[in-house]
């Protein structure tokens, strides 16, 4: 063979040197070569058809004319195609084992074969490059010559339907003009599986593209809160795979972390059916490695169909499915045809059920969402359900369970953060449970802070001082509405007043009361500056509580039950609407809290069963208030005759003051003490007169 062509290929110097003559004798790409000045500039293309010896012979004092070349050619031609060429080499044993799993036709295998040598042989290539640039219909016409096959069989056999374009194998480019080896996409990897010299294991070398799914770490029950779309979606995915459905599709959504790949994983193992994944490794720019997964996707499809029961998983689709509908980067037709064409191949003809994963799902088509058989949101598991999966992800780290309930309680730590907080603190060979347990929330943490959420894990958690029903200055019964409460936790109630004053601490100890996860919210969590997000987030709040048969608490409540009358906007309307509706179906506890009960819709508080204003703590509380923040924190006891009479005549006073006072303490570098305390509660007071200054001119005299 040329010493020009690799080694690794010497095994088809044949079929190369006959398609390489078939391109310029037959297809007369001798033409386009200039011969007026010798054949220097054609070096390449004639040391693959052996007629280098020409170079030396044809230099610009005696050129060839294109009649002698064209005879040469004919000549050389004549002899390789008398020639028999060998099919034994390690491409076309590949190919073979390839094509029986795929069922390709003979025709298609013999495309694979020229698609991977175009691209694999360089000088292959350059050859086919005197063809120029070529269209579809070109290149079905010149590959048709250089195969020795007719026109309709190419055409049909690249055409969007047939199995080379399905399975993603090998691919005609239908945009612009271009070189043959450009015109001919091939899937991304396949070249290194088809010419790989070890004899051939093909599922095993087609791990690259998919890949059987792993075992998964959670159990059917980790998915309690969404029991009802779990059991539907394996009873239907069991079925259709008994049965042999065609186009079965599921589509599952929700935030990062909530474990939809280990959700499917669960359901293919609960249901006995072999789960295989889509690979999501790849390089180059998005949207070469979109188009690879999805080649590999339908590969997978092809391949595995004879397979009993498979399920195929297609995760993270974020990108797959474009908004626009836009498939150019396919490398297919945007006619709308077309387009309909492509999503029926890809969502309705498919042989194996197909599950697929994505975080978000506004950015796709409603037209494609409608083609889903049925779309599933996944959300973060409820407080309990958090803390037995993450009891079970940290197995084998120190961590107490008194740490694990309490960072339970943050509603947006998914199972997925603390699985990759798991897995890089199992790296740093920690000692101690308290090393463990920090590190852990520092990964977390920030993970969290990336992601636009608190960084603080366990805010509000566990607040500086203790909550005491007696250190409150309602205008009801608390301990009565708690007796009530035990009986039927049920109704809408507004508690309202000074910030401070108890409010929302009220809820928290309504829930750790009567043992009822609870679940908080503010107007950051809601409100969007998208046109109905907001009220999509109302109704989902709700619906979160619902499932989980939580207590609901909304914080800021002012931010969305602003008096309608004095809207500007009517998405301040529906915002108040929305809200209304949802507290009118909601079967649970709903607390909402708020400072400003002056600017409330005067109609929507009717709809509350009761409405609670918690008041400046009175001189008496006050004192016994004082005692108690010493005694919890282990400070010195107050003498009643020094400090009880000036504690006393402060006014305007609220337990979110002693909690602010407190917190401050730990700043100091000095413990807590009656004279810091009392001193502390004075700034808290100096500070709400400046503030009331500031906001009515004046301060009021009493």
């Amino acid at each position: 063979m040329n010493k020009k062509l690799p080694e690794l290929l010497e095994q088809y110097e044949d079929i190369v040197i006959l398609w390489s003559l078939r391109v310029l004798y037959d297809l007369k790409g001798y033409m386009k070569m200039d011969t007026e000045f010798g054949l220097y500039g054609h070096d390449r293309a004639l040391s693959v058809v052996g007629l280098e010896h020409l170079i030396d012979k044809h230099d610009a004092d005696n050129p060839i004319s294109k009649k002698k070349f064209r005879k040469i050619l004919r000549q050389q031609s004549e002899l390789y195609e008398q020639k028999v060429i060998s099919n034994d080499g390690v491409l076309f044993r590949n190919i073979e084992e390839l094509g029986k799993l795929v069922e390709l036709s003979d025709t298609e295998k013999k495309l694979l074969v020229f698609g991977t040598l175009i691209h694999a042989i360089k000088d292959l290539s350059e050859v086919c490059g005197v063809l120029g640039d070529l269209t579809a219909r070109g290149v079905v016409n010149s590959v048709s010559m250089i195969l020795d096959i007719d026109p309709a069989t190419i055409r049909q056999a690249l055409s969007s339907d047939g199995l080379l374009n399905r399975t993603g194998l090998l691919r005609l480019d239908c945009g612009y003009p271009d070189q043959l080896d450009d015109q001919l996409e091939l899937l991304d990897d396949i070249t290194d599986v088809l010419l790989d010299d070890v004899e051939l294991d093909i599922m095993k070398s087609l791990r690259r593209f998919f890949k059987v799914s792993r075992e998964p770490t959670l159990a059917p029950e980790d998915f309690a809160h969404a029991i009802k779309d779990y059991s539907l979606v394996s009873s239907y995915l069991k079925s259709a795979s008994d049965k042999s459905i065609k186009g079965v599709n599921i589509l599952i959504y929700g935030p990062p972390g909530t474990g939809k790949t280990e959700m499917v994983r669960t359901l293919a193992k609960d249901i006995g059916c072999p789960l295989y994944e889509v690979n999501n490794t790849g390089e180059g720019d998005s949207d070469e490695y979109d188009k690879a997964r999805v080649d590999s996707y339908q590969l997978s499809q092809q391949v595995l169909k004879r397979t009993p029961d498979t399920l195929i998983l297609f995760d993270e689709i974020e990108d797959v499915f474009l908004r626009d509908g836009s498939m150019e980067r396919f490398g297919i037709r945007t006619s709308t045809d077309t387009k309909k064409g492509w999503f029926n191949q890809l969502l309705e003809e498919n042989m194996l059920p197909a599950i697929w994963v994505s975080n978000v799902i506004n950015h796709i088509d409603e037209a494609i969402i409608r083609r889903f058989d049925y779309v599933m949101e996944l959300k973060t598991p409820p407080r309990k359900t958090r803390v037995r999966i993450f009891r079970e992800y940290a197995k084998g780290l120190d961590v107490s369970e008194k740490w694990l309930e309490k960072i339970a309680t943050n509603e947006y730590l998914a199972p997925g953060l603390i699985a990759r907080a798991v897995k890089v603190v199992q790296e740093l060979g920690l000692k101690t449970q308290e090393e463990v347990e920090s590190h852990l929330e520092r990964v977390v943490s920030n993970t969290l802070g990336a992601m636009g959420y608190d960084k603080d894990l366990t805010k509000g958690v566990t607040p500086p001082i203790s909550y005491r029903l007696e250190a409150l200055n309602p205008d009801y019964d608390l301990v009565t509405l708690q007796e009530a409460l035990k009986v039927q936790p049920k109704g809408r109630i507004c508690l309202y007043g000074q910030p401070g004053t108890g409010k929302s601490e009220y809820a928290r100890y309504i829930a750790d009361a009567l043992d009822i996860p609870l679940i908080t919210k503010r107007a950051s969590d809601i409100l969007d500056p998208y046109i109905g997000m907001t009220e999509r987030h109302i109704s989902e709040m709700f619906e979160q509580a619902n499932e989980e048969k939580s207590i609901l608490l909304l914080d800021e409540a002012d931010s969305f039950l602003q008096d309608r009358t004095k809207a500007r906007e009517s998405w301040q309307v529906t915002q108040v609407n929305e809200l209304l509706t949802q507290m009118e179906q909601f079967d649970g506890l709903f607390f909402c809290s708020t400072n400003l009960m002056e600017q409330l819709d005067q109609a929507s508080l009717r709809r509350f069963d009761l409405k609670i204003k918690f008041d400046f703590i009175k001189s008496e509380q006050l004192w016994n208030l004082f005692q108690q923040v010493l005694s919890d924190y282990n400070a010195e006891a107050a003498v009643e005759s020094e400090w009880k009479k000036r504690v006393s005549a402060m006014e305007n006073m609220t337990p979110g003051d002693f909690a602010t006072v407190a917190r401050q303490s730990r700043f100091s570098g000095k413990p807590l003490s009656a004279q810091s305390l009392y001193d502390g509660l004075e700034r808290e007071l100096k500070f709400k007169a400046y503030g009331a200054y500031k906001n009515m001119g004046f301060i009021q005299n009493t």
